[in-house]
């Protein structure tokens, strides 16, 4: 190769070599956070959400002064709506980006499958997903930022049965783990309290007709029903509920609330409502700025989802500043925890990496969409 050749091949390759330098060592001056969300498909209307919250909190971090004195940066992968998409995207994470912390998805099957990936890499991970079988894999890894489902179903039982005091309730699912599992949870507990469901019924995630559901539980004299939805599923069985001509109380997990499931429903369909929440953010006043500083930055109402998002990104900054990036130092510090005073909950893990025990009691204002705060209750 001649001198003018090797003169021409090193114009060309300096410079890029000088960008990825440059691009390496910028990546150094950063620590790296790696989040799974849902952006695209049918579970992007809940993943916008704590993609919005970790936004936030990535600026309120960065504006606080970093984490030891370095910026934050938040790696996003997608996570799409499948079990196998969720994993490839962590296993992205974790491989290229090397992030000190890393969040998942709130989709327990999600979760589930991402388990075993988390405790190959090591690096401590906070999600949202709400099955009970997350939490007894026993993932020393893995840290649930929000009420566990059977946290929420013996709420909702203890609801019906201290509060208004029906003793017939019937039970509605989604067929899925989340759903079962919240079934099992809360006819575990009426049955200890001497009530027996007069009718459970079940139906699939691409169900659109529940009427046939709702009517069996009608015909079996149900004088409470405790649904178990997701959010547009939640929507569809409030509003077959109310055309169905139904007058009984429905008591409704937390799904069925969130703004996305919110604009789907009328007021008729709240009427005698009571839904059973992860929290009630206007309750406090940290959660009431949280609530309007996320609406006035993204045009759209924060939900309890989202907001369990912040607090775990503000809680991870809390470690790395005490205890520095180190995952072991990271994990020990988030089992001993106690007490950490969030926009949404007072976080302390529990041995199985359950961070929150308590729910928010809601229901409606008569003829309007405005939900009201009524009580909050703690289930050990």
């Amino acid at each position: 190769m001649s001198i003018k050749h090797i003169l021409n091949l090193t114009r060309r390759i300096l410079p890029a070599i000088t960008l990825a330098t440059m691009a390496g060592a910028a990546c150094a001056q950063n620590v790296v956070v790696g989040a799974t969300v849902p952006l695209t498909g049918p579970l992007s209307l809940t993943g916008k959400q704590y993609f919005n919250s970790l936004k936030l909190a990535e600026d309120d971090i960065n504006k606080a002064g970093g984490l030891q004195g370095k910026p934050v940066k938040f790696v996003f992968e997608d996570a799409q709506a499948s079990n196998g998409t969720a994993v490839n995207a962590y296993v992205k994470l974790a491989q290229e980006n090397k992030p000190a912390f890393t969040f998942l998805t709130s989709y327990s099957t999600q979760n589930m499958a991402v388990a075993p990936e988390v405790a190959k890499a090591g690096i401590p991970a906070m999600y949202a997903g709400g099955a009970d079988a997350v939490a007894d894999l026993r993932n020393p890894w893995m840290f649930r930022i929000r009420p566990q489902d059977s946290t929420a179903a013996v709420a909702m039982a203890r609801f019906i049965k201290d509060e208004l005091k029906l003793s017939k309730p019937g039970i509605l699912y989604i067929q899925n783990d989340f759903g079962q599992g919240g079934a099992n949870a809360a006819a575990a507990f009426l049955k200890d309290q001497g009530i027996t469901p007069v009718g459970t019924e079940a139906y699939g995630q691409n169900d659109k007709d529940m009427s046939a559901q709702i009517l069996s539980l009608k015909n079996k004299g149900a004088d409470v029903i405790l649904a178990f939805v997701y959010p547009q599923d939640g929507a569809m069985v409030l509003r077959q509920i109310k055309m169905l001509g139904l007058k009984q109380p429905v008591v409704a997990s937390s799904a069925a609330f969130v703004p996305a499931a919110m604009q789907l429903l009328s007021p008729a369909d709240l009427d005698n409502v009571w839904g059973v929440i992860d929290t009630y953010l206007p309750a406090t006043d940290k959660g009431k700025s949280y609530a309007e500083r996320f609406k006035q930055r993204f045009s759209m109402d924060a939900d309890p989802y989202g907001a369990a998002y912040y607090d775990g990104a503000m809680l991870m900054a809390q470690a790395i500043n005490a205890v520095g990036a180190d995952p072991q130092k990271l994990q020990g510090y988030l089992k001993d925890l106690k007490g950490y005073q969030g926009v949404s909950h007072v976080y302390s893990f529990d041995a199985k990496g359950n961070g929150v025990h308590d729910v928010a009691i809601v229901k409606f204002a008569k003829g309007s969409k405005d939900m009201q705060f009524i009580s909050t209750i703690k289930v050990d």
